[in-house]
């Protein structure tokens, strides 16, 4: 049997649901489970009914902007995938959640996938990703050596450094060496840029190469559903030398289809190749350039990730440094190749089983 017909007939014998669970009982299970710790739920707790409203309306949406997969009730132990639509062509898999069932966790991510796989086609779907902790011994087993599995050709495995900037932190002015460019369309010294500094398989993913940089068609989407989701991008242009040295792609997303608000994150992306001291201009100019689209955002402060270097001076200029994340990627020509990497980990665990039993 080839892996695509063993992908679909697994697909048609799960035993996982799509969008059957209500997410007033989804929540409470995240909270029972201790997914929603106290300090996150004290995060959480001003814009808890804004949030379960969003994920109320967006779970309904034809466009499936957002959706949930549970294993069914009679299974051993609860498990749960959320899935986000945050690209034209992209996905967001996360907030893996289960009782400490590994055979429940991996059977949603692979439904997950199949659906991601087998229900949309590439001018729908043509990427997904995740965001885990690197402490998180589990996770990084499995999807940094799913990178490796995949290669740089498909995957993407990028460390980050996640901070929140307060608005009344930011010292705005002018950067007289720097000038900031907006990117509306296809732009091909961007691409590069980009593509040297993170790599293809993060410029793909995150469609930075396409006509449509600000995400209007995934914006549309949204509104259907009576709310906005937009991408602003800059490049940050050395004047004398008139090359690139710093962009920021910034989102704006309903709050809180991440509990962590990475809906709304905004990537800091630094020439690798400038030394420490020339950082700070720059970054001043990126804030510059980024601070007025987040007027009005409910956190009072801008979400961003970035590389360790680019941390410390953020931070040296007024950022909170939260945690540190891992963004795993992976193209749709590694799909297939994914769900055998996931499902061999479920094979693993299921011959482990059969020998006890004997």
């Amino acid at each position: 049997m080839t892996n695509t017909a063993k992908a679909q007939q697994a697909m048609e014998h799960s035993d996982v649901r799509f969008n059957e669970i209500p997410i007033s009982q989804l929540f409470e299970k995240y909270e029972s489970i201790g997914f929603t710790y106290p300090a996150k739920k004290r995060i959480l707790e001003p814009y808890l009914e804004q949030i379960k409203h969003h994920w109320n309306q967006l779970i309904s949406s034809k466009d499936d902007l957002l959706w949930i997969m549970t294993n069914s009730p009679e299974a051993e132990s609860f498990a749960s995938v959320s899935v986000i639509k945050q690209g034209n062509t992209g996905l967001m898999a996360q907030h893996l959640v289960s009782e400490g069932n590994p055979i429940t966790s991996l059977k949603v991510m692979l439904a997950a996938q199949l659906r991601a796989q087998y229900h949309y086609d590439k001018s729908e779907v043509n990427s997904s990703q995740n965001w885990f902790r690197p402490d998180n011994r589990y996770a990084f087993r499995v999807f940094a050596s799913m990178c490796k599995e995949l290669g740089p050709q498909k995957s993407s495995l990028r460390r980050y450094e996640y901070l929140h900037f307060p608005f009344d932190q930011i010292n705005t002015g002018q950067r007289s060496v720097f000038k900031v460019e907006e990117v509306k369309s296809k732009d091909y010294d961007f691409i590069n840029f980009v593509r040297i500094q993170y790599g293809n398989v993060f410029m793909l993913a995150e469609e930075l190469d396409s006509n449509d940089p600000e995400l209007s068609q995934l914006g549309k989407a949204y509104k259907k559903c009576g709310m906005d989701y937009s991408r602003k991008v800059f490049k940050i242009v050395n004047q004398k030398t008139h090359e690139i040295v710093a962009a920021v792609v910034a989102r704006r997303a309903p709050l809180g289809l991440n509990f962590s608000f990475l809906e709304n994150r905004s990537y800091f992306i630094v020439d690798k190749n400038l030394s420490a001291d020339q950082l700070k201009p720059i970054v001043q100019c990126m804030l510059d350039a980024v601070q007025p689209y987040y007027q009005g955002f409910p956190l009072k402060a801008i979400p961003i990730t970035t590389d360790a270097r680019t941390s410390v001076e953020l931070q040296g200029q007024g950022a909170k440094y939260l945690r540190t994340y891992m963004q795993s990627i992976w193209l749709r020509s590694g799909f297939s190749q994914w769900f055998e990497h996931i499902n061999s980990f479920l094979e693993k665990i299921d011959q482990r089983k059969s020998r006890r039993a004997r």
